[in-house]
Formats: C-alpha cells, structure tokens, sequence
C-alpha cells in the first residue's frame, strides 16, 4: 500500500498522506510516540497560494485543539495556524523564517511548522480525520465549489 493517496480534480492533483491525521480546517498532525509533528495540507496551501511569511509562536508555548497559534501569509490572504492537537509547543521547523515557501514544496515534509508534545491524544482524535476520511471531505468541498461557480 502506497502512502500517499491522490486526488485529482480538474486539473489539480492533492495529495494526502496515509501516516497522518487530518482536521477539516486544513492542517495534519503525524504522531511518533507523545510527539506531533504539524503542518498544512497539500490541499489548503493549494487553495492559499504561495506562502510569503509565517508567523509562529514560541517552543514552551501551550495550545489546546483549534487554537489558533500563529499565521500563514500568502499573497492572496492571510490565514491562523489552528492547532490539530493540544500539547506544548517543543520546536519550530527553523528553516520556516527563511524559507516558508517550503509549505508550498513540500508540505508534508521539510514544511512541517511545530513538534508539540502531546497533552491528550485520545481526546483529540474526536476531532481528527484518517487520510481516506480527509479525501472524502476534499472532494465534497471542491464540487460544492464547482457547483457555486457554475450556478
């Protein structure tokens, strides 16, 4: 089995990383032992466009699910950072200062944004979607717009 799953719709292909969990807002959460690694999905940096500028918060900083924790700008828009899980903030990816574009390249990968040390993993999994459940979601959202712009 692959561990990528991959969408394509119109001329757009997504890709979702089986080793991960998902939030419908757009940001995944790969979880090694009490540790998070966290970032934005294919999907959302597709739909944001080029990243110019990340904003984050402190190592020690404390988050709960949800919470926003810092900002992604793009040239279209400026948008939070929410939180997949609840724990303490233990590093920042520090290539992100310098080279935030690396959300765009590779968002799975060397543009992950924040390790954090989780607080309640059982709990958050209430709010946390598998990689076939987030594909589900994606395409729902993209006919939704198809169907918007097309009347």
């Amino acid at each position: 089995m692959s561990d990528v799953l991959e969408i394509t719709y119109d001329k757009f292909i997504f890709h979702v990383k089986t080793d991960c969990l998902y939030t419908r807002e757009g940001f995944w959460a790969r979880v090694e032992n009490q540790t998070a690694t966290v970032g934005v999905t294919d999907f959302q940096q597709k739909i944001m466009g080029d990243v110019a500028y990340l904003g984050t918060v402190d190592p020690g900083t404390l988050v709960r699910q949800g919470q926003a924790f810092g900002q992604i700008e793009t040239i279209k828009a400026t948008a939070d950072i929410l939180s997949p899980v609840s724990g303490k903030v233990t590093s920042v990816n520090p290539q992100m200062q310098e080279s935030p574009f690396l959300i765009n390249q590779d968002p799975h990968g060397a543009g992950w944004i924040y390790r954090i040390e989780l607080a309640n993993l059982s709990d958050d999994m209430k709010g946390l979607i598998n990689a076939e459940a987030y594909c589900e979601f994606m395409k729902d959202k993209l006919e939704k717009e198809a169907r918007k712009q097309h009347g």
